[in-house]
């Protein structure tokens, strides 16, 4: 499971990185299934007499029973071969998204790409300062009185022709509907938004913000991304879930002076037994397991999108980078140009320059038809912007956007010059996040789910959870374009524990004790997990920076609206019910009646206005408890706005 399928959709996390993995400086990402096969827990039980030497396991996670006398354990630590392969599936992850980003890595190098655009471009334009002086030179090759005439001009001629066909020819195959180079100036640019995405997704994965998932146990266990990104972290979650701590704490010892009566294991009813049994550590690791494969599907839409928008980048290139062919001159000499005549003799209508070589009635020399230079090519580098997108809709209602857009994390669809990609009622175009463009420039939904319609649009951006960043730069193009219409957001809160605080731990004892030798609960469980331990790969974890996105444009969230005179609290204007005699003809000059038809019953019982009621948000048209304004004399029936 290196890589995956022809369809980009069905790509995962591991599989979008190992594109781009070389060796030995970038090896493959392991795969999920490598790591689940894997033996997670080694399990062992022991018991220790209560008093200092008692000390507290440092094993990654333990249970406790104790009596008056004796403290019996059952307690797991991670398996080195799961610890290994976890690591290095950590580690090579960063790798490559740190080699992408900062343009190191030999497969994804975005330089590449500047190079190419720089020869081609310069290619161009020095076969185009070519044309004109061949073309000046050929043309005063071969007639009479020019620089170069009689014997070998017209092979000088046709050598002179043959080159300037060519570089023609060739600046016209580097411009075939598009630049050449201005393609590959927007390939550099997807290159980078693949970048992007990947560690986009990479910072939500193991990020700080809180995920849940159902263990399969009878309860969900909730914990930040960085703790569910390890196998390690999940299990020390799912340990020190409140259920889970109240089933194992509830059993106690048979007797907690009697030592010798029955067996004092710690267990768990939701697991079913003692974890000196096998079944229960099964189920703590299979629910695991379950745990960590669903957070990775969250990764793996991030992981499918870079791939689409590779896939467009290549397809941009593709189809502005066409195979240069070597150009084919056909030699037309001769032409259909008539034979001089004079009075020494008719001369025969020969090919290239030649002519008639009497001198009374000499009609000039007979050349071939000479191709015409094309029109200059643009100044390279200079990237134009997108055609405008398709309008929708008649029979085919799907969404049509420019080839190299892509869909941003808030879910903007981003054009390849980076701006928002307008639809054709002048909005930028939402789509749900996670959805992707295709390389025809059509939008495909979340995980697959076929092509979005115009129907599918939405009317405000997601804003992406906190410690993602937008896009590459930092900073979302939707949100530059709506940076001046945004307030200052307020500063963040300290954080509630000071960061060199001790963790908050699960044991009944001051955590700073080196033994614990009280009296107990008369017999009760306790457990608990090892210190915090370092991330896979000597990774240190650091703050996430919270990155830009769409935020309110006030304190309460509602964005600054001036008053205007035709409010809700200038609808009845001290007017109360309209005059019954006045009802028919308001409602058929407002609305219109059909004169075939009788006429209304008119009037209708008069009725006090009730508070609580509210009012029509357009009062300047709702009669239906006394509101409103009659019309001005002349007024046609449209609506008016306040």
């Amino acid at each position: 499971m290196i890589l995956g399928g022809p369809d980009s959709r069905t790509w995962v996390w591991e599989q979008a990185l190992n594109i781009f993995s070389s060796e030995p400086n970038f090896p493959l990402v392991p795969s999920r299934e490598d790591i689940i096969k894997k033996t997670w827990l080694s399990w062992g039980t022991h018991t220790h007499i209560r008093g200092p030497s008692n000390k507290v396991p440092t094993n990654l996670i333990h249970a406790e029973i104790m009596t008056a006398y004796t403290s019996y354990y059952a307690t797991a630590d991670a398996t080195p071969e799961m610890t290994e392969l976890a690591a290095k599936y950590s580690t090579n992850i960063d790798k490559i998204v740190y080699s992408l980003l900062d343009d190191s890595n030999d497969i994804g190098k975005r330089s590449t790409f500047e190079r190419a655009a720089n020869t081609l471009g310069g290619t161009a334009h020095l076969l185009f300062e070519q044309l004109g002086p061949l073309q000046t030179w050929r043309d005063n090759t071969g007639h009479r009185g020019d620089a170069f005439q009689g014997t070998g001009a017209e092979a000088f001629w046709t050598v002179l022709d043959k080159l300037t066909h060519r570089c023609a020819d060739l600046i016209e195959q580097m411009m075939r509907e598009r630049a050449s180079w201005v393609a590959l100036q927007d390939a550099k640019q997807l290159m980078e938004h693949f970048a992007g995405y990947l560690n986009d997704g990479r910072e939500m994965w193991e990020g700080g913000n809180s995920f849940t998932y159902d263990t399969g146990l009878g309860f969900s266990v909730t914990a930040s991304g960085k703790d569910l990104s390890t196998p390690v972290g999940v299990i020390r979650a799912i340990w020190q879930a409140p259920e889970l701590v109240k089933d194992v704490n509830s059993h106690e010892a048979y007797s907690y002076y009697a030592d010798a009566v029955g067996d004092n294991t710690p267990a768990s009813t939701i697991l079913g037994g003692k974890f000196s049994e096998s079944g229960p550590r099964e189920k703590l690791e299979l629910a695991a397991k379950r745990v960590w494969g669903d957070h990775l599907v969250l990764v793996d839409s991030w992981g499918a999108s870079a791939v689409g928008l590779l896939e467009a980048a290549y397809q941009t290139a593709r189809q502005y980078l066409p195979e240069i062919r070597t150009p084919v001159y056909l030699n037309l000499s001769g032409g259909s140009g008539d034979s001089g005549t004079g009075d020494g003799g008719q001369g025969d209508g020969g090919p290239g320059p030649a002519g008639g070589d009497g001198p009374a009635k000499d009609e000039g020399p007979v050349f071939t038809e000479k191709s015409s230079a094309p029109p200059p090519p643009p100044p390279p580098f200079i990237k134009t912007g997108p055609p405008p997108p398709p309008v929708p809709g008649g029979s085919n209602p799907f969404l049509k956007v420019p080839t190299g857009s892509y869909v941003g994390p808030d879910g903007v669809v981003i054009g390849p010059d980076g701006k928002p990609v307008l639809g054709p009622d002048g909005r930028p175009i939402i789509v749900p996040p996670g959805s992707r463009v295709s390389g025809n420039g059509e939008i495909i939904g979340p995980r697959g789910s076929g092509n979005l319609e115009q129907k599918d649009r939405l009317r405000k951006p997601y804003p992406p959870p906190e410690g993602v960043r937008k896009s590459y730069n930092g900073e979302s193009a939707l949100e530059r374009h709506l940076k001046s219409l945004r307030r200052t957001p307020p500063p963040s809160l300290p954080p509630l524990r000071a960061p060199d605080s001790l963790p908050i731990t699960m044991s009944r004892y001051d955590p700073q004790s080196n033994f614990h030798s009280g009296p107990g609960s008369l017999g009760g469980g306790r457990m608990g997990v090892s210190p915090e331990v370092p991330a896979p790969g000597g990774k240190t974890a650091g703050q996430q920076a919270p990155l830009g996105g769409p935020k309110g444009t006030s304190g309460n969230g509602v964005p600054f609206y001036p008053p205007t005179a035709g409010g809700p609290g200038s609808a009845g204007q001290g007017k109360g019910e309209r005059d019954r005699t006045t009802w028919l003809a308001e409602d058929e000059e407002t609305w219109g009646t059909d004169p075939t038809v009788a006429p209304g019953v008119l009037g209708r019982r008069r009725r006090r206005s009730r508070a609580g009621v509210p009012q029509s948000t357009n009062p300047e048209r709702d009669y239906t408890f006394g509101l409103g304004q009659k019309p001005a004399a002349g007024h046609g029936t449209g609506t008016t706005t306040g």
